[in-house]
This record gives structure tokens, sequence and C-alpha cells, in this order.
């Protein structure tokens, strides 16, 4: 095992160990080695150490040479010590901040189609009882609100988005496939540690519809039959 102590710029203290396996790093109190004595003392910049710690990490034949060229440069009584000192150029990642442009504007793109949506939906709901045309037309877009919810990666809101896709169910006549949705997702919701309300009431609001349009069904096709 060789290891080699890192200075950071605050003259905090970190020691690093090279094993035949891995490299290590932990931090240890300042007044434990004395960075003075001796002169086996590298100066580089962050960016050439978190590289030059990465190739120790995941390649076996780098870590064995700067092992070796360790031992050549250091002693048992007088060890490494690399001080961090500011790079001349800030480093500064090009392609992951145009990644995370495009990642926020798609973001704001879906947020914004979200919106639209919600309210293109409300209105051809608020239509579904009236007319199959609109129920329709409002489960389809239930479905769009599905898609860009599980894109945006919230669970809350992709739960909603099936209870929207329950309530044209209902409007529909399809209560079989309205009350499972409706279970599925109160049942998911009460086992979570911190419970949304919101989505329980919601739950609870679509159930006492079902039920409700259950019965009016049942007794207009009794109705009929007589």
């Amino acid at each position: 095992m060789v290891s080699f102590f890192i200075i950071d710029y605050t003259d905090s203290l970190e020691k690093c160990k090279i094993h035949k396996t891995c490299s290590r790093i932990r931090k240890i109190p300042f007044n434990a080695v004395n960075p003075t004595v001796g002169h086996n003392h590298i100066v580089t910049d962050p960016v050439k150490l978190v590289n030059f710690l990465l190739n120790l990490r995941y390649f076996p034949r780098f870590r064995l040479k700067a092992a070796n060229a360790l031992v050549d440069y250091g002693t048992l009584n007088s060890p490494v010590f690399v001080k961090l000192v500011p790079p001349t150029k800030e480093h500064l990642d090009y392609h992951w901040g145009e990644r995370a442009v495009r990642m926020l504007w798609e973001l704001l793109e879906l947020t914004e189609l979200m919106a639209w949506l919600s309210t293109l939906g409300g209105a051809f709901s608020a239509l579904g009882d009236y007319q199959q045309a609109c129920a329709e037309t409002a489960g389809k877009i239930s479905i769009h609100q599905m898609k860009l919810a599980f894109r945006l990666g919230d669970p809350a809101l992709v739960a909603r988005c099936q209870l929207y896709l329950a309530i044209s169910l209902i409007q529909k006549a399809e209560f079989a496939a309205a009350k499972q949705i409706v279970q599925r997702v109160y049942r998911g919701e009460k086992k979570k540690p911190d419970p949304e309300t919101r989505l329980l009431n919601m739950c609870q609001g679509i159930w006492a519809k079902l039920r409700y349009e259950y019965d009016l069904h049942q007794r207009q096709e009794a109705h009929r039959k007589t």
C-alpha cells in the first residue's frame, strides 16, 4: 500500500491510499502530519488531480505505475504532499451546459403543454356528461397528459391523469375499468408514508361519482327493459 496527502485551498488535509485493487481517500486532522517537513511537494490544480484520481480508480496498470513513482519520489519519513492551487483557467463543461439548457427548455415546454391540455381536457370533460364524443376526446387528452407526466417524472401527476381517464370511462359507462383505476390509485397512495391529501380526496370524489352514475345507469337499463 502506498499513500500521499492532498492539501486543498483551505489547508484541509486528506490522505489517499493506493491499494492493489482500489484507491481510497479519507479526511484526517491537519496536525496528524506536518506538511512543512521535507521537500516532497507537488503543486497542481484540481482538474489535473481529479483526472489523476479517476485513473487511479479505474485503471489497475496506471495504479501500479503511480504507486511505484510515489515510492521512488518520497520516503517513509517524508511523504508526498499534493498542494492544490487555482487553475489558470476555470474548467467549464460546455457540453453538459448545453444539455442542461435543453433539459430546462424541455421542462418548460412540457409544463406549458400540460397546462394547455388540462384546460382543454377540463372543458371536454365537463361536456362529456352530455355528449359521448366529448367524453371520448377527454379520455384521449388524459392519455396524452399521462405521457407528459411520465416524461416530467412526477408520480402524483401521473396518478391525477389516471383519475381524469377514469372520469372519461365513467361518462362512457365503462364502470369496471374506472373502478379498477380509482381503487389502484387510492390504494397506492394510502401505502405511502406521506400520502397526498388532494389525491385521496380526488379518488373519493370520483368514487362517489362512479357509484351515482352506476346506480343511475342501472335504473335506466331497468326502465328500458320494462
